[in-house]
């Protein structure tokens, strides 16, 4: 059973590392899309933007399906469905075939990024903040290997065609390492309006969820924006801006790599507290940055400093609150994903009419500010400000 749920347990975390890589191939990828399908940035734009709707619509009917057919084999075919679009964008003639295609490779995506995360909740019920910790550096891993990896193909010559060729490969591969879900027999998810009613009326499921959103805006703001701050301001090349922002998806791989150990011996509450306040701290300090050395160190102790919260908070509300985890995960991811681009179309908002150095040293705080403060005023109105012992139908059923 434990060879079982290891088995699963990293195929999952291979399931984020391709969700990652096909999510920033798009970003090293686009400007020989563009040249090669004749398209403009307006359209090109449309990409992030309907499949951010696309995102938030499957994310909140995925527990239905999880409930009726299985995390498994929901997950399997999602993989499945991610394997088709990667493949038939390699195929694509104009901007919109290459847009259906996208639209595919985000159906997947969105419900894997629905349930892996509830997944990990229940194989692993007594060590969920460690494990997720572990699992979602795969993320960043992903992030940080694409942005090197494809940039340096792109720089020699491999046609981006064949880099989405090799994705839908390996997440074709991913989909058939996973054990049968007649093998490994999960906790039923309840997937009833009265369960989705429960969630909604939990006041500390709206500040844990705001938590996430700010917490998840800062991580999208570094993310999206650092690369263009770097050839704006620091004048450096596209190759060298994308190494540095590399040090950022590196610093939040070992930080939540290191997170798994912590995490058992330092309760997830102060984690989160100490891990959102230093963000804070850290990211006053961008106002000395003035090289490329700078910059990196700092953007790979943000990344150190943010791993922590997006799992953590999530497998902490799973902890405390006393309804379904799977609904309950995806719900808050409701409140991550769109942090995420908020405070990015934010900055650039900040950036047109002043300058998007103003935006580093203003929005950013602004929003790591409000992590601890809504988190906290969460755990108050949990009633407890301690883990509550785990439920019996969150036990791992092999």
């Amino acid at each position: 059973m434990k060879d079982l749920r290891k088995r699963t347990f990293s195929v999952s975390g291979l399931s984020f590392l391709v969700y990652s890589l096909s999510s920033i191939a798009i970003s090293i990828c686009l400007v020989n899309i563009k040249r090669d399908l004749n398209f403009s940035l307006t359209e090109a734009g449309l990409f992030g933007m309907l499949c951010a709707i696309e995102q938030m619509i499957i994310l909140f009917i995925s527990p239905i399906f999880a409930a009726k057919f299985g995390k498994i084999k929901v997950l399997r075919t999602a993989l499945l469905i991610l394997t088709a679009g990667l493949f038939f964008f390699s195929k694509s003639i104009n901007f919109f075939t290459a847009l259906l295609s996208a639209l595919c490779m985000g159906l997947g995506v969105a419900n894997m990024e629905a349930l892996l995360t509830p997944i990990v909740n229940d194989l692993y019920p007594n060590d969920t903040g460690a494990k997720m910790n572990m699992m979602h550096a795969f993320w960043p891993l992903g992030t940080c290997s694409g942005l090197i990896g494809f940039g340096y193909l792109l720089s020699i010559g491999i046609n981006w065609r064949y880099i989405y060729i090799d994705l839908s490969i390996f997440a074709l591969l991913i989909c058939f390492s996973y054990p049968s879900s007649k093998k490994i027999k999960l906790p039923p998810s309840d997937g009833s309006k009265a369960a989705f009613k429960e969630i909604f009326s939990l006041p500390s499921f709206w500040l844990f969820g705001l938590s996430l959103f700010f917490a998840g805006g800062a991580e999208g703001a570094f993310a999206f924006w650092s690369a263009t701050l770097i050839q704006l301001y620091l004048k450096a090349s596209a190759f060298y801006a994308g190494i540095v922002t590399a040090s950022f998806a590196l610093g939040m791989f070992i930080g939540r790599s290191l997170n798994s150990k912590v995490l058992k011996k330092v309760s997830i509450q102060k984690a989160i507290i100490v891990s959102s306040i230093a963000s804070f701290i850290v990211s006053l300090l961008f106002i000395f940055v003035n090289s490329l050395f700078g910059l990196a160190a700092f953007l790979f102790c943000m990344g150190l400093c943010l791993a922590c919260l997006w799992p953590t908070i999530q497998s902490f509300a799973a902890a405390i609150l006393p309804v379904d985890a799977t609904a309950l995960m995806i719900f808050l991811s409701c409140f991550g994903v769109p942090g995420y681009s908020t405070a990015s179309f934010i900055m650039g908002i900040v950036g047109d009419k002043y300058d998007l150095f103003i935006a580093f040293i203003t929005v950013i705080p602004i929003f790591l500010i409000l992590v601890p403060i809504l988190f906290i005023i969460g755990c108050k109105l949990s009633g407890s400000p301690k883990l509550k012992p785990l439920r019996e139908k969150n036990e791992f059923i092999g």
